[in-house]
């Protein structure tokens, strides 16, 4: 049977949700809520590969700076972290707006989703538009994992999150 993309998407659910951060030009930090990423490679050097659209203000700033941060944010912040996938950092200081701690990173200039089970700090080594996307390939240059956060995923597409 053949179905339109939305619906293959519900069927392939649950996904993997992030949270990505971003620097801004005045020094603060963008967040956006992501399910389109993977892991490219472990060695010789961890490499992931996020996609975003070519329109969109997290794709300008880490273009700037190459540099982001992927965080797997704790159930605890979850209606919180969604909302970070229904309006623009162009319009609002998300993390301010939505109450999202966040702290330093050890080896990017890009601050870390304070509440994450897991998180990387990435710098950019090449991208490749992708039809209406801008993949970014980017070297994993420092791993976290916080075990009294739970992961949460993106279920019935993006229509929720929940513990998986």
């Amino acid at each position: 049977m053949s179905v339109e993309i939305g619906k293959f998407q519900k069927a392939s659910s649950p996904n993997p949700f992030a949270l990505v951060t971003s620097r801004k030009e005045d020094g603060t930090t963008n967040v956006m809520a992501l399910s389109w990423w993977t892991h490219a490679a472990n060695k010789p050097v961890p490499t992931i590969v996020i996609f975003l659209s070519s329109r969109g203000y997290t794709n300008e700033l880490i273009r700037e700076t190459g540099e982001f941060c992927l965080c797997l944010p704790d159930e605890s912040i979850a209606k919180e972290a969604f909302k970070c996938g229904t309006c623009s950092g162009r319009d609002i200081n998300k993390p301010e707006e939505f109450g999202i701690e966040l702290q330093e990173a050890d080896t990017v200039s890009v601050k870390l989703v304070a509440k994450s089970h897991a998180a990387l700090e990435c710098k950019v080594v090449q991208e490749m538009p992708v039809q209406d996307h801008i993949m970014f390939l980017a070297e994993v240059k420092e791993t976290h994992i916080n075990p009294q956060y739970k992961h949460v995923s993106a279920v019935e597409g993006y229509g929720r999150l929940e513990v998986r």
